[in-house]
Formats: structure tokens, C-alpha cells, sequence
């Protein structure tokens, strides 16, 4: 009896050490993906001239009937600046004179960023991603008095994102 006990006890403890026991297996699945860093502009909506009461100034500023133009910035990403041009003539009547006229810009934007620009062609940093709506204007005067005529005038914004 003794060998009975004795063997069932063996393979009582056989069977335990040689069970299989089940076990949860888990593994990671990996995306990855590259986002460019991106700033576009949308809805631009140009603005128009007026010519100030002294006649030699052309704005588009309410003050001399004008109006603001308009565009909406946005950015994907953290730190891109914003510039923006002189005002550039695309066409005046002769007689105006361009190169010797004072010209000013100013861009201001609120949304994601409050911005203002008042010296051209310097950037502003445009810290947040996000959407930035931008006014634009412009003023151009001259010594003499502005020549009647038709006028297309622009300034450029530039963005580096």
C-alpha cells in the first residue's frame, strides 16, 4: 500500500507540474505619420481707396471713405511670424508718382492671435496654431495732389510657418 500511496503521489505531482497553463499574450501596433508644419490664407476680401479731403492722400481708411481689407490666417503649428509688404502699385494714372509717395501699412488680427504689424516688412510671431483674422490697410500720400485716374494698389502678406 505503501507504494500505491507512494505512486499516486507521484503522478498527482507530475501532473501538476507538467500542466499547461494559459496565458494572456499582448503586443503594441505602432502609426506614425509626419505633419508638416503649415499656414494658409482664406477668405481674403480686398479693401477699397478713398482720397482724403486735402487730395493727397489715398487710404483705405474710413477717414478718407476707404475700406479695410481682410484675411483669415491659419497655422498648424507653434511660432510662425507674419509679414507684410509696402503698399505696391499695380497700376495709377500717369502724373502719380509712386516711388516718392509716403507709404504705410497696418495689419492687426485677433482670433487664435492678436497681432498688429505698423513697420513693414518686419515679422511678428504668430505664437498659436489656430485661426487669426486679419484687417489690412493702407495709405499712400503725395506732395501734390493725386492725379484723377483708376488705382490698384496692394500689400503683400507673407507667412513663414
Amino acid at each position: 500500500m505503501r507504494h500505491i500511496v507512494l505512486l499516486s503521489a507521484m503522478i498527482l505531482g507530475s501532473t501538476f507540474a507538467f500542466s499547461s497553463v494559459a496565458q494572456a499574450g499582448s503586443t503594441d501596433v505602432h502609426f506614425n505619420g509626419t505633419v508638416a508644419s503649415s499656414c494658409t490664407f482664406s477668405n481674403v476680401q480686398n479693401g477699397t481707396l478713398g482720397l482724403d479731403a486735402a487730395g493727397t492722400t489715398l487710404s483705405s481708411l474710413p477717414t478718407s471713405s476707404g475700406t479695410s481689407g481682410h484675411a483669415t490666417l491659419t497655422c498648424n503649428n507653434l511660432l510662425a511670424t507674419l509679414s507684410a509688404s509696402v503698399p505696391q502699385q499695380a497700376t495709377a494714372p500717369t502724373g502719380y508718382d509712386h516711388a516718392t509717395a509716403i507709404k504705410t501699412v497696418a495689419v492687426t488680427g485677433t482670433g487664435a492671435n492678436v497681432v498688429a504689424i505698423v513697420v513693414p516688412t518686419v515679422p511678428v510671431p504668430v505664437p498659436l496654431p489656430g485661426a487669426t483674422n486679419l484687417t489690412v490697410n493702407m495709405t499712400t500720400t503725395t506732395v501734390g495732389l493725386i492725379p484723377s485716374g483708376i488705382y490698384d494698389m496692394f500689400v503683400t502678406l507673407t507667412v513663414t510657418p
